[in-house]
C-alpha cells in the first residue's frame, strides 16, 4: 500500500475522495450559524445582488472587517451554485482540500513521502481543521495560502528555481487580501528569522529575484487597498488598519481570551485526537533542530523552521489582546508536520529505544484522553443542549469503536494500520454527526427556522429588529433589511411603535425588556422560539 502511495497523483486523488466525504458532503447539512458564517454570507450576498466587487457591504453600508478575497470567493460560488448554504461554504471546503495537498507536498519535500502522507492524514482528521473546512470563515483560506507560500518558498530553496519564489510571493499576496497585513507580516518574519538562524542569507544578494518577488506581491496585493483608499479615504484606513488590526491587537474586543494560557487548550482541543502526541513530538523536533549532532543538516534546518513557525505564531497570538479559537490555526502547519515526523521516525528501522518507548506511552494515553473528552462533552451537552445528549452518546460510541480497532492493531505491532484507524475513527463519527447532531443543533445555532416563521406573517414595509448575533442570519434568510438592536433602549423604542414591528432577542433580554416596563409593553407576542432566540411582535397575530 505504501509503495502505491509513492505516486503523488494517487495521493492527491485519494485526498480528493477523503475531502469529498469529510468536507464537501457536509456543507448543506446545517443552516448557516450565527453570527460568523452569516456575517460573511450576508456581506457577499448583498455585494452579489448589487453587482459589487470592490467594497464589502453589509446592511447597505461599507464594512471593512476583512479584505476582499474571501467575499470574491463566495460571490463566485453564488454565481456557480446559487445563493445557498453549499455555495457559502464551498470555498472553505475547496481550500480545506488544497491545504491537504499542500501539507502532503511540504512534508514530502522537507522530509520524505511517508511524512507527507502521515502529516496529511493527521491534519485532515484534526478537530479544528474539520470544523473550519465545513464552515464559512476566513481562517481556512488564510491557512492554505500561508501554507502554499511556505511550500513554494522551500521549492525555491531546494529546487533552485526562482519562479517558485514568485509563486510564494503570489500566495502571500493573496493571504494579505484575505486577512490583511498579517498575511505578509507573520510568514515574512518567520522566513527571515529562519534564514538568519540557518545562516542562509545568500538569497538577499540576488537583487533581481528579490525585485521580482516585490513586484509580484505589489501587483496582486496593492491595487485593492489603493482603490479602497481612493473611494473611502480615511474611513477605510482608520477602520481597517486602525481598529481591525492595531486596536484589536492592543485592546481586547471580547471578554474571553485574556488569559496567557488561552491558546494552550485551544491547540490541544483543536488538534484532537492527535494532540496526545504533541508533547513528545515537540520535544523530538526541537531535539532534531537544536540538540542532536546526528541529524543531517537539511533535516536540522527544516526542523528549525517548523519550530520557529509554531513558536512565532503561538507567541504572537498569545501577546494579542484579542483572542479567538481560530486565530492560532496557522500553527497547525507545524503541528501536522511535527506529529507526522514523529510517527515516521517511530516506524523507522533503528529508531531510538527511548523514542519507541515514549511514542507507545503517548499512544496508550489516547483511550484515556478520549474517555475524559467524552465525559466532558457529555456534561457540557447535558447543561447546554440536553435534548441531544443521547445522540452525542451514540456518536461517542462510533468513535470508541474505531479507537478500539486502532488499539488492537497497535497491540499487534501493526503501527501504520493503528495510525490510519485513528483517522478512520474520526471519519466514522461524521455519519452520526451528519444524521443526528447537526440537525438537532440547527435551532440553537442558526436563524433559518426563525426567519422562515417570520416570513409567514411578515407584510412588506414592516420593520424587523435584531440583536447583533442574529442580525446577519435574519437578513440572509428573510432577504429583508434589519434594524440594529444594540441595547434595551433600542428594543423598547422599536416595540413601542404604533405600527406592527418584529424583533429577534435572546430569551434573557426579552425577560429583562418585559420586566423593566411592566404594563407598558403588554401587547408583546412571542411568535416563535428557536434555541435561546425569540421572535416577538407588538401586535396580536
Amino acid at each position: 500500500m505504501m509503495k502505491l502511495l509513492e505516486r503523488p497523483i494517487i495521493v492527491v486523488l485519494l485526498l480528493l475522495v477523503l475531502s469529498g466525504y469529510l468536507y464537501f458532503f457536509q456543507l448543506d447539512k446545517i443552516a448557516l450559524t450565527d453570527p460568523d458564517e452569516t456575517f460573511y454570507a450576508q456581506t457577499a450576498k448583498e455585494m452579489f445582488l448589487k453587482g459589487e466587487w470592490l467594497t464589502p457591504t453589509l446592511y447597505g453600508q461599507p464594512q471593512f472587517e476583512k479584505p476582499i478575497l474571501f467575499y470574491w470567493l463566495i460571490e463566485i460560488s453564488y454565481k456557480i451554485f446559487g445563493i445557498n448554504e453549499f455555495a457559502v461554504r464551498f470555498p472553505c471546503a475547496l481550500f480545506g482540500f488544497l491545504g491537504l495537498v499542500g501539507i502532503y507536498f511540504l512534508g514530502r519535500i522537507l522530509f520524505n513521502n511517508r511524512v507527507g502522507i502521515f502529516s496529511t492524514v493527521i491534519l485532515a482528521t484534526s478537530l479544528e481543521y474539520l470544523v473550519l473546512s465545513i464552515g464559512c470563515v476566513t481562517d481556512m483560506v488564510l491557512f492554505t495560502l500561508l501554507l502554499f507560500g511556505v511550500l513554494f518558498f522551500f521549492y525555491g530553496q531546494i529546487r533552485k528555481k526562482d519562479y517558485f519564489y514568485l509563486l510564494s510571493s503570489a500566495a502571500l499576496a493573496l493571504a494579505t487580501l484575505t486577512k490583511g497585513p498579517i498575511g505578509l507580516l507573520l510568514p515574512a518574519s518567520i522566513i527571515l528569522l529562519y534564514l538568519a538562524l540557518t545562516k542562509n542569507l545568500a538569497i538577499f544578494k540576488r537583487g533581481f529575484m528579490l525585485a521580482g518577488v516585490l513586484i509580484v506581491f505589489g501587483l496582486i496585493a496593492k491595487p485593492w487597498y489603493i482603490i479602497m483608499y481612493k473611494i473611502h479615504s480615511w474611513d477605510f484606513i482608520n477602520i481597517f488598519f486602525g481598529f481591525q488590526n492595531v486596536t484589536r491587537f492592543l485592546t481586547p474586543e471580547h471578554k474571553m481570551g485574556s488569559q496567557v494560557y488561552y491558546n494552550i487548550p485551544i491547540i490541544l482541543g483543536g488538534f484532537f485526537p492527535w494532540s496526545v502526541f504533541l508533547p513528545l513530538g515537540f520535544w523530538h523536533i526541537c531535539k532534531k533542530a537544536f540538540f542532536s549532532k546526528q541529524t543531517p543538516r537539511d533535516e536540522k534546518n527544516y526542523s528549525i523552521f517548523i519550530v520557529i513557525w509554531f513558536l512565532f505564531i503561538f507567541l504572537f497570538f498569545t501577546a494579542s489582546s484579542t483572542k479567538l479559537p481560530t486565530y492560532i490555526f496557522p500553527c497547525f502547519l507545524s503541528l501536522a508536520l511535527i506529529t507526522g515526523k514523529l510517527w515516521d521516525d517511530f516506524l523507522s528501522k533503528g529508531a531510538a529505544a527511548s523514542l519507541v518507548k515514549w511514542t507507545k506511552v503517548s499512544y496508550y494515553t489516547l483511550p484515556g484522553i478520549i474517555l475524559l473528552a467524552f465525559i466532558g462533552i457529555s456534561l457540557f451537552v447535558k447543561m447546554d443542549y440536553p435534548e441531544i445528549l443521547g445522540k452525542v452518546i451514540i456518536t461517542g460510541l462510533f468513535l470508541i469503536f474505531g479507537i478500539a480497532l486502532s488499539f488492537m492493531a497497535f497491540r499487534s505491532n501493526k503501527y501504520i494500520a493503528a495510525l490510519f484507524l485513528i483517522a478512520y475513527s474520526v471519519a466514522l463519527i461524521m455519519y452520526p454527526v451528519d444524521k443526528l447532531i447537526l440537525p438537532a443543533l440547527e435551532s440553537h445555532e442558526s436563524s433559518r427556522s426563525l426567519a422562515k416563521e417570520l416570513l409567514k406573517y411578515y407584510k412588506e414595509g414592516e420593520r424587523i429588529g435584531s440583536e447583533y448575533d442574529y442580525r446577519a442570519g435574519v437578513a440572509f434568510y428573510t432577504g429583508k433589511a434589519t434594524v440594529k438592536i444594540a441595547d434595551y433602549t433600542a428594543s423598547h423604542e422599536l416595540m413601542s411603535s404604533k405600527e406592527r414591528v418584529w424583533c429577534v432577542l435572546k430569551q434573557k433580554n426579552l425577560v429583562d425588556l418585559i420586566g423593566s416596563t411592566p404594563g407598558k409593553l403588554k401587547n408583546i407576542v412571542v411568535v416563535f422560539k428557536s434555541g435561546k432566540k425569540r421572535l416577538i411582535t407588538n401586535k396580536p397575530l
